[in-house]
């Protein structure tokens, strides 16, 4: 293995200098961020069709939803839900008003065929069979379209004269029964404080395409937003094969409304919009709109009302004030509606609205909120890490603690008001905090941004996670809240965030608003972290962000990336602590925990005090590696691309996290048990076909061989002596490999990359 070392250290400054001029920093606007709430539905094969009808309870002015919460409705309905009832069945072709589950039909015509022998001459007769007069519905919509038309029955009957009696030759009709399954789903039970302290139906809104999200805008009103782009209801690209096709996108569209009111009681809706954010895509185009339509209860028709093109300025929200005069929508059964029209290949061209807010007796100069409210989510209460390893933190855990948390809040009314703040914790393992009115904020406040200051591991009571209840890791749960009076919104006075504390370190909150990538063959990301003693390190997780592109694959098709997982413990001078022997390439988990994939480092590593971690890129595709653009660790991300070492130009966090060797790895659901005396070792590692066990020491009878995926789920089991284990029908990527006694004590474990092709 030196060889290909040494011969690597050779290839790769050859790669730099191959690099051009254009080699360079690239953000892109992500291809998908998948839905964990709103998985795609797995078609059923040969199953009915199922249409389920969400029943959803009307509103009543005031109607106000800031986004702090979300009051979608989910259509993620199955049959057999508690919530769910059958309605009845349609079916697709009814002749004289009956269905049958064997209709079938023919387009083209079908025929009695007569042969006739008995005059010593071959006479045939064909004559039509009947046509069939047939309702033929459409079940691709709901209400389904019909139309009648006239088929044929699907057999030619052949009747010999003089023979026993006819054949009948069955023919392959066009047109086949089917039908759709109809349930009706309860509505949501619950309900929401509205300003006015008046309860309300939860549901506002009847669909779910737009994405309700605290991580995408910048400057909100408010914590919360409902962002319009072009990825469907699932977090998928409506077109991930054209994505250049530029058209309708995402919808929101508001329950029934009791809107029977007369003209002049001045009815007005109001909203804040922002176009672009921090979504990566910084290309405005004019086509690239936001647009608001309203339903005319009586005509069943939607008229559009407002509309604002993509060339608006960015990162800016506007509010805009849409009287509501026309009687045909001042009716009861009124509805709203946001659309968008984006390219469809991804998240690009992104709208957000905040505020909306619909409401009589207002006028055009009524734009202000009375409501003191966050404005981003905090990431805990550590400082720097958003993790740290559990055996480090619980041996010196003030030291791991912020000195103070600050965060944004923002009052949004014109008068100053006097506002409290704090915050409280709870471990998951039987200790809990509170540190309530920690400041307060009385003057020069009004229609402003101010940053309030949360003491932590400061002050006459300074906190420290006890975690001693705990066992080899903790999931925190931190809640910081705000207090105003008066204020009109409870829900964006509470901000929570879950911070995990197991076996890595991270600088990122767990969401990418877009991804980072380098476009050169030799390329080197490095990410600095500066830890306390000395530690072991197995591995590192990445999120590789699916990339958006206007070139769908095989063009810059991102798993096509490969790299060599590197540690250094100095960029200046260049000094490299590890370099994996084993090539990697990205892996793009799409469900998952924070879609996140573990890669290991082909050997255990030591690291002490400062080390990088990162990759050196073998090839020019962009990896795309998740962007968090909501922590600011600029000052920590270092690439180069044959210039020597720059410091990146983006003020974010990359979604990278070096991985330790810890008791407890709740990312692969099972513990790491340390191997016996000897150790167990696998090979060959990587492994395309099949691997051995490689003990010092011999395994006991009948002691059994797990390998266990990232997600912990054991997928392939063996008796520890049956020799070679195949991996040919296992999907590339990282295992576990874990042997255990016949009684199921662990005896070891180790580290597997299923590479086929190696």
């Amino acid at each position: 293995m030196p060889s290909i070392r040494i011969l690597r250290a050779l290839l790769l400054p050859a790669m730099l200098l191959a690099t051009g001029l254009r080699a360079q920093e690239i953000i892109s606007p992500l291809g998908m961020v998948p839905r964990p709430d709103n998985p795609p539905k797995l078609e059923k094969a040969g199953g009915p069709n199922e249409i389920f009808l969400y029943q959803n309870a009307g509103q009543t002015l005031p109607v106000i939803d800031d986004f702090s919460v979300d009051r979608t409705r989910h259509l993620n309905a199955v049959s057999g839900d508690a919530n769910v009832h059958y309605a009845e069945t349609i079916y697709r072709l009814v002749v004289g008003g009956t269905s049958t589950a064997g209709m079938a039909f023919l387009q083209d015509t079908s025929y009695h065929i007569t042969v006739d022998t008995s005059n010593g001459e071959l006479t045939i007769t064909q004559v039509p069979n009947p046509a069939v007069v047939v309702v033929v519905r459409n079940l691709a919509d709901y209400p389904p379209t019909e139309q009648s038309r006239y088929l044929w029955p699907p057999y030619t009957i052949i009747d010999t004269v003089g023979g026993s009696g006819p054949d009948t030759l069955a023919l392959d009709p066009d047109i086949r029964q089917d039908s759709m399954l109809v349930y009706t789903v309860d509505p949501d039970p619950r309900s929401y404080i509205n300003p006015d302290n008046s309860l309300r139906p939860w549901i506002l809104w009847e669909d779910d395409d737009a994405y309700v999200n605290n991580t995408f805008p910048v400057l909100p009103p408010t914590i919360g937003v409902v962002t319009f782009d072009g990825m469907d209801r699932t977090g998928y690209p409506y077109l991930p094969l054209s994505p250049n096709t530029n058209g309708p996108a995402d919808k929101l569209t508001s329950v029934p409304i009791n809107l029977a009111y007369a003209p002049g009681d001045s009815v007005y809706l109001s909203f804040f919009c922002e176009p672009i954010g921090l979504s990566g895509d910084v290309l405005a185009h004019a086509e690239d709109s936001l647009h608001l339509d309203l339903w005319a209860a009586q005509e069943q028709a939607w008229y559009r009302v407002w509309g604002l093109p993509g060339t608006a300025p960015p990162d800016r929200f506007r509010q805009v004030m849409v009287p509501i005069k026309d009687p045909k929508f001042l009716k009861d059964g009124f509805r709203m509606r946001f659309t968008n029209d984006a390219t469809l290949g991804g998240m690009v061209d992104q709208w957000h609205v905040d505020y909306v807010r619909l409401d009589r007796n207002r006028t055009y100069t009524d734009t202000v909120l009375k409501d003191v409210a966050f404005v981003y989510q905090e990431a805990g209460l550590l400082q720097t890490f958003t993790s740290v390893p559990f055996a480090k933190f619980t041996a010196s855990p003030a030291s791991y603690m912020a000195q103070q948390v600050n965060v944004v809040q923002r009052n949004n009314d014109t008068q100053d008001k006097f506002i409290t703040w704090g915050y409280e914790v709870n471990s998951g393992c039987g200790w809990t905090a509170a540190r309530n009115g920690y400041g307060n904020n009385i003057s020069n406040n009004a229609y402003s941004n101010f940053n309030t200051v949360n003491p932590v591991n400061s002050g006459a009571n300074p906190l420290v996670y006890d975690l001693s209840g705990c066992n080899g890791a903790a999931f925190v749960n931190v809640k910081f809240w705000t207090n105003a009076t008066p204020d009109v919104c409870a829900y964006n006075d509470t901000m929570r965030y879950r911070q995990e504390i197991s076996n890595y370190y991270s600088y990122d909150d767990g969401t990418a608003e877009a991804g980072y990538s380098l476009n050169v063959a030799g390329g080197k990301q490095a990410y600095r972290f500066d830890t306390q003693g000395q530690d072991s390190l197995r591995a590192l997780r990445i999120y590789f962000a699916p990339i958006f592109t206007y070139n769908p694959p095989p063009n810059n098709y991102p798993p096509n990336g490969s790299f060599l997982i590197t540690v250094w413990k100095s960029l200046d001078p260049e000094v490299v602590l590890f370099q994996n022997i084993s090539f990697s390439s990205p892996q793009y988990r799409l469900w998952g925990p924070d879609n996140f994939m573990e890669y290991p480092l082909d050997s255990t590593i030591a690291v002490n005090g400062t080390f990088y971690v990162g990759w050196v890129q073998t090839n020019n595709t962009q990896m795309n590696v998740g962007m968090d653009k909501n922590r600011n660790n600029q000052n920590k991300m270092f690439y180069s691309v044959g210039q020597g070492w720059s410091q990146s130009g983006q003020q974010a966090s990359w979604m990278i996290r070096p991985v330790m060797v810890a008791a407890v790895d709740p990312f692969a659901g099972v513990e790491e048990t340390q191997a016996p005396a000897g150790g167990i070792a696998v090979w060959p590692n990587p492994v395309g076909d099949a691997f051995q066990l490689k003990p010092d020491a011999p395994l006991p009878a009948g002691a059994k061989v797990q390998l266990i995926d990232p997600m912990g789920r054991m997928v392939r089991e063996w008796r520890a002596d049956a020799g070679r284990m195949s991996v040919q029908d296992v999907a590339g990527g990282a295992y576990i490999v874990r042997i255990s006694a016949p009684d199921g004590a662990g005896l070891g474990q180790s580290r597997l990359i299923v590479q086929h092709g190696w």
